[in-house]
């Protein structure tokens, strides 16, 4: 039996159990799975807490860069094995993943990506897109959480209008029904546009981005990839990832129409 969490604050909508037991089914081990939702004057207590009695532990908004700190990491953190308290960030592989799902010449197309938000989620998904050859930009309200982004992450450049194919929401805003296109003051101009909320079908960001011709896509399918990479890591097993990704995304929707 393995043993897993997830660990964030404000995050009650979380689909990661039903995840997770879809994708124990599909790989075949027994798991049982934790939520933590808890304040920053916790974190780190909790933290030890898993290492403790977890195989590993996944790490959501908005401590993805806060337990690569504690940890000894200078990445974007989602994952944590125990045995060795090493850390790992899927994230960027799930975002890529879902990208050649859903918008099938999306490495053709996109010269150039603009990221709004500046946090762990972010920086996983800004490296991904470096990683692909892609320039990219980064747009955020805090200027100085902007600047500090470009210096840890090669590559990438302050959004000043420049041109940009893509656009990728990295900000919770759009989870209450804000449009962060609004917020921003970016106009929805781009060919594709993503979303990491993924607990909307199309939030005001996505449905303006597709009145504007754009093509969207919401964070559903990243989730479960970056799950499924991350089970993978932590169970030491090799698979078909888009198999188990077939498998998973049919027990979950199942569950949810259940």
């Amino acid at each position: 039996m393995y043993k897993f969490a997830l660990i964030g604050r404000d995050i009650g909508y979380t689909r990661s159990p039903n995840i997770h037991a879809a994708i124990a089914d599909a790989l075949g081990f027994e798991l049982s799975f934790e939520v933590c939702d808890v304040t920053y004057d916790l974190l780190e207590n909790t933290v030890r807490g898993l290492l403790d009695r977890c195989d590993g532990f996944f790490v959501t908004k908005p401590y993805k860069t806060a337990v690569g700190k504690l940890l000894g990491a200078d990445i974007s953190v989602n994952v944590v094995r125990s045995r060795d308290r090493k850390c790992f960030d899927t994230d960027g592989d799930g975002f890529v993943l879902a990208l050649d799902r859903n918008f099938s010449d999306w490495k053709n197309r996109v010269d150039g990506a603009l990221i709004l938000g500046a946090g762990g989620a972010a920086r996983a998904v800004a490296s991904a897109l470096c990683r692909n050859g892609k320039q990219v930009y980064v747009l955020n309200r805090s200027l100085m959480n902007a600047v500090r982004f470009t210096e840890m992450c090669a590559g990438s450049k302050l959004y000043t209008g420049q041109s940009a194919q893509m656009i990728v929401n990295c900000t919770p805003v759009g989870q209450n029904g804000e449009d962060v296109l609004r917020v921003m003051c970016v106009m929805p101009q781009f060919d594709y546009a993503f979303d990491l909320i993924y607990t909307e079908d199309r939030t005001p960001f996505l449905r303006r981005c597709a009145a504007a011709g754009a093509e969207t896509q919401n964070g559903a399918d990243m989730l479960m990839f970056q799950a499924i990479k991350g089970d993978m890591i932590l169970t030491d097993t090799q698979c078909d990832i888009r198999r188990v990704f077939d498998a998973v995304q049919k027990a979950v929707d199942g569950s949810n129409n259940g």
